[in-house]
Protein backbone atom coordinates (compact mmCIF):
# COMPACT_ATOMS: atom_id res chain seq x y z
CA UNK A 1 0.00 0.00 0.00
CA UNK A 2 1.58 3.16 -1.10
CA UNK A 3 1.58 6.38 0.93
CA UNK A 4 -1.52 7.95 -0.92
CA UNK A 5 -3.64 4.98 0.08
CA UNK A 6 -2.58 4.99 3.35
CA UNK A 7 -3.78 8.46 3.94
CA UNK A 8 -7.09 7.85 2.54
CA UNK A 9 -7.39 5.57 5.28
CA UNK A 10 -5.98 7.86 8.21
CA UNK A 11 -6.06 11.59 6.84
CA UNK A 12 -9.18 11.31 3.81
CA UNK A 13 -9.65 15.29 4.48
CA UNK A 14 -6.23 15.98 3.59
CA UNK A 15 -6.11 13.39 0.83
CA UNK A 16 -9.28 14.15 -1.26
CA UNK A 17 -8.38 18.50 -0.76
CA UNK A 18 -5.31 17.64 -2.35
CA UNK A 19 -6.94 15.44 -4.89
CA UNK A 20 -9.14 18.36 -5.96
CA UNK A 21 -5.54 20.17 -7.27
CA UNK A 22 -5.66 16.87 -10.53
CA UNK A 23 -8.20 16.17 -12.63
CA UNK A 24 -10.51 13.32 -11.86
CA UNK A 25 -9.07 10.02 -12.37
CA UNK A 26 -10.60 6.68 -12.37
CA UNK A 27 -8.00 4.37 -12.83
CA UNK A 28 -6.73 3.98 -9.02
CA UNK A 29 -10.18 3.79 -7.68
CA UNK A 30 -11.51 1.25 -10.14
CA UNK A 31 -7.99 -0.85 -9.22
CA UNK A 32 -9.17 -0.66 -5.75
CA UNK A 33 -13.15 -2.10 -6.90
CA UNK A 34 -11.53 -4.41 -8.55
CA UNK A 35 -9.52 -5.80 -5.68
CA UNK A 36 -12.75 -5.55 -3.77
CA UNK A 37 -14.77 -7.53 -6.06
CA UNK A 38 -12.20 -10.71 -6.63
CA UNK A 39 -11.97 -11.07 -2.80
CA UNK A 40 -15.68 -11.04 -2.53
CA UNK A 41 -15.89 -13.20 -5.71
CA UNK A 42 -13.67 -16.14 -3.98
CA UNK A 43 -15.99 -15.57 -1.13
CA UNK A 44 -18.58 -16.56 -3.40
CA UNK A 45 -17.03 -19.29 -5.12
CA UNK A 46 -16.31 -20.86 -1.97
CA UNK A 47 -20.09 -21.16 -1.22
CA UNK A 48 -21.28 -21.90 -4.45
CA UNK A 49 -18.64 -25.31 -3.93
CA UNK A 50 -19.90 -26.19 -1.30
CA UNK A 51 -23.81 -26.48 -2.64
CA UNK A 52 -21.55 -28.05 -6.08
CA UNK A 53 -20.21 -31.05 -3.42
CA UNK A 54 -23.85 -31.99 -2.60
CA UNK A 55 -24.36 -32.69 -6.47
CA UNK A 56 -24.62 -35.93 -7.62
CA UNK A 57 -21.03 -36.80 -9.49
CA UNK A 58 -22.54 -36.37 -12.86
CA UNK A 59 -24.59 -33.15 -12.29
CA UNK A 60 -21.06 -31.84 -10.42
CA UNK A 61 -19.29 -32.03 -13.82
CA UNK A 62 -20.94 -29.34 -15.44
CA UNK A 63 -21.11 -27.44 -11.90
CA UNK A 64 -17.90 -25.76 -12.70
CA UNK A 65 -19.69 -23.59 -14.88
CA UNK A 66 -21.64 -22.66 -11.75
CA UNK A 67 -18.64 -21.31 -10.16
CA UNK A 68 -17.81 -19.34 -13.11
CA UNK A 69 -21.42 -17.43 -13.05
CA UNK A 70 -20.96 -16.58 -9.18
CA UNK A 71 -17.58 -15.45 -9.82
CA UNK A 72 -18.20 -13.12 -13.18
CA UNK A 73 -21.52 -11.90 -11.63
CA UNK A 74 -19.65 -11.35 -8.70
CA UNK A 75 -17.07 -9.01 -10.32
CA UNK A 76 -19.59 -7.29 -12.27
CA UNK A 77 -22.05 -6.63 -9.38
CA UNK A 78 -18.72 -4.97 -7.40
CA UNK A 79 -18.71 -2.21 -10.37
CA UNK A 80 -22.49 -1.55 -10.37
CA UNK A 81 -22.30 -1.16 -6.69
CA UNK A 82 -19.49 1.69 -7.10
CA UNK A 83 -21.72 3.14 -9.58
CA UNK A 84 -25.03 2.96 -7.57
CA UNK A 85 -23.15 4.26 -4.84
CA UNK A 86 -21.83 6.93 -6.22
CA UNK A 87 -24.84 7.74 -8.04
CA UNK A 88 -27.07 7.50 -4.66
CA UNK A 89 -24.92 9.87 -3.08
CA UNK A 90 -24.58 12.17 -5.85
CA UNK A 91 -28.63 12.53 -5.75
CA UNK A 92 -28.46 12.89 -2.13
CA UNK A 93 -26.19 16.07 -2.48
CA UNK A 94 -27.96 17.56 -5.17
CA UNK A 95 -30.54 18.48 -1.75
CA UNK A 96 -27.78 20.13 -0.24
CA UNK A 97 -26.65 22.49 -3.54
CA UNK A 98 -23.75 20.33 -3.74
CA UNK A 99 -22.03 21.14 -6.91
CA UNK A 100 -19.22 19.10 -9.02
CA UNK A 101 -19.24 16.45 -11.50
CA UNK A 102 -20.07 13.08 -11.21
CA UNK A 103 -16.80 11.88 -12.41
CA UNK A 104 -15.38 13.09 -9.28
CA UNK A 105 -17.70 11.69 -7.13
CA UNK A 106 -17.61 8.37 -8.85
CA UNK A 107 -13.32 9.04 -8.33
CA UNK A 108 -14.22 9.58 -4.96
CA UNK A 109 -16.81 6.57 -3.70
CA UNK A 110 -14.05 4.45 -5.70
CA UNK A 111 -11.17 5.43 -2.77
CA UNK A 112 -13.99 4.91 0.14
CA UNK A 113 -14.04 0.72 -1.01
CA UNK A 114 -10.53 0.67 0.56
CA UNK A 115 -11.78 -0.35 4.10
CA UNK A 116 -14.29 -2.51 1.90
CA UNK A 117 -11.80 -4.29 0.80
CA UNK A 118 -9.94 -5.17 3.61
CA UNK A 119 -13.07 -6.32 5.71
CA UNK A 120 -13.76 -8.59 2.08
CA UNK A 121 -10.34 -10.42 3.64
CA UNK A 122 -11.57 -11.19 6.78
CA UNK A 123 -15.17 -12.02 5.66
CA UNK A 124 -14.08 -14.39 3.41
CA UNK A 125 -11.26 -15.46 5.94
CA UNK A 126 -14.43 -16.21 8.36
CA UNK A 127 -16.29 -18.08 5.30
CA UNK A 128 -13.42 -20.41 4.45
CA UNK A 129 -13.37 -21.09 8.43
CA UNK A 130 -16.70 -21.77 8.47
CA UNK A 131 -17.03 -24.07 5.30
CA UNK A 132 -14.44 -25.74 5.90
CA UNK A 133 -16.04 -27.38 9.12
CA UNK A 134 -18.94 -28.29 7.70
CA UNK A 135 -20.15 -31.69 7.38
CA UNK A 136 -21.89 -32.04 3.66
CA UNK A 137 -24.05 -35.34 3.14
CA UNK A 138 -23.91 -36.62 -0.28
CA UNK A 139 -26.92 -36.62 -2.21
CA UNK A 140 -28.00 -38.86 -5.08
CA UNK A 141 -32.09 -37.97 -4.69
CA UNK A 142 -32.64 -35.04 -6.55
CA UNK A 143 -35.50 -34.15 -4.94
CA UNK A 144 -33.12 -33.86 -1.47
CA UNK A 145 -30.60 -31.06 -2.45
CA UNK A 146 -33.04 -28.12 -2.21
CA UNK A 147 -33.57 -29.58 1.01
CA UNK A 148 -29.83 -30.25 2.09
CA UNK A 149 -29.41 -26.72 0.55
CA UNK A 150 -31.44 -25.33 2.95
CA UNK A 151 -30.29 -26.77 6.07
CA UNK A 152 -26.51 -25.59 5.05
CA UNK A 153 -27.67 -22.23 4.62
CA UNK A 154 -29.16 -22.09 7.89
CA UNK A 155 -26.74 -23.92 9.65
CA UNK A 156 -23.98 -21.41 7.81
CA UNK A 157 -26.20 -18.12 8.64
CA UNK A 158 -26.48 -19.16 12.52
CA UNK A 159 -23.30 -20.07 13.55
CA UNK A 160 -21.64 -17.51 15.80
CA UNK A 161 -18.77 -16.65 13.18
CA UNK A 162 -21.01 -15.59 10.83
CA UNK A 163 -22.59 -13.03 13.13
CA UNK A 164 -19.07 -11.99 14.40
CA UNK A 165 -17.98 -11.45 10.37
CA UNK A 166 -21.68 -9.35 9.86
CA UNK A 167 -20.69 -6.67 13.46
CA UNK A 168 -17.31 -6.45 11.77
CA UNK A 169 -18.33 -5.61 7.90
CA UNK A 170 -20.43 -3.10 10.21
CA UNK A 171 -17.32 -1.43 11.43
CA UNK A 172 -16.03 -1.11 7.98
CA UNK A 173 -18.69 0.13 6.68
CA UNK A 174 -18.64 2.86 9.16
CA UNK A 175 -14.67 3.35 8.28
CA UNK A 176 -15.65 3.55 4.43
CA UNK A 177 -18.53 5.82 5.76
CA UNK A 178 -16.12 8.69 7.17
CA UNK A 179 -14.18 8.17 4.05
CA UNK A 180 -17.41 9.29 1.84
CA UNK A 181 -18.20 12.45 4.40
CA UNK A 182 -14.63 14.18 3.52
CA UNK A 183 -14.81 12.66 -0.53
CA UNK A 184 -17.97 14.06 -1.08
CA UNK A 185 -17.25 17.09 0.48
CA UNK A 186 -15.25 17.98 -1.86
CA UNK A 187 -16.19 16.38 -4.51
CA UNK A 188 -19.29 18.24 -4.50
CA UNK A 189 -18.45 21.68 -2.23
CA UNK A 190 -20.55 20.42 0.61
CA UNK A 191 -19.92 21.60 4.26
CA UNK A 192 -19.28 19.00 6.82
CA UNK A 193 -23.12 19.06 8.16
CA UNK A 194 -24.32 18.63 4.60
CA UNK A 195 -21.65 15.91 3.45
CA UNK A 196 -22.26 14.12 6.81
CA UNK A 197 -25.77 13.41 6.03
CA UNK A 198 -25.00 12.84 3.14
CA UNK A 199 -23.82 9.81 3.53
CA UNK A 200 -25.40 8.86 7.07
CA UNK A 201 -28.81 8.45 5.54
CA UNK A 202 -27.88 5.98 2.94
CA UNK A 203 -25.58 4.40 5.21
CA UNK A 204 -27.86 4.14 8.44
CA UNK A 205 -30.35 2.36 5.97
CA UNK A 206 -27.77 -0.23 5.03
CA UNK A 207 -26.70 -0.44 8.24
CA UNK A 208 -30.06 -1.02 9.62
CA UNK A 209 -30.66 -3.99 7.00
CA UNK A 210 -27.57 -5.30 8.20
CA UNK A 211 -28.82 -5.91 11.94
CA UNK A 212 -32.06 -7.11 10.78
CA UNK A 213 -30.38 -9.88 8.96
CA UNK A 214 -28.27 -10.74 11.55
CA UNK A 215 -30.62 -10.83 14.85
CA UNK A 216 -34.01 -11.17 12.81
Amino acid sequence: MNTGLLRVLIDPGRFFEDRMQNEPGLKVPALIVLIYAIISAVAAALMVDVIISILPAEAQAFAVFGIAIAVIGTLIMGFLTWIIVAGVLHIISMLFKGEGAFMRTLEFTGYAFLPQAIGSIIAAAFSYRIISGLTIPAVTDPEQIAIVTETLTETITADPLMQIAGFVGILFVLWSANILIFGMKYARNLSTRDAALTVGIPVAIYIAYILITLLG
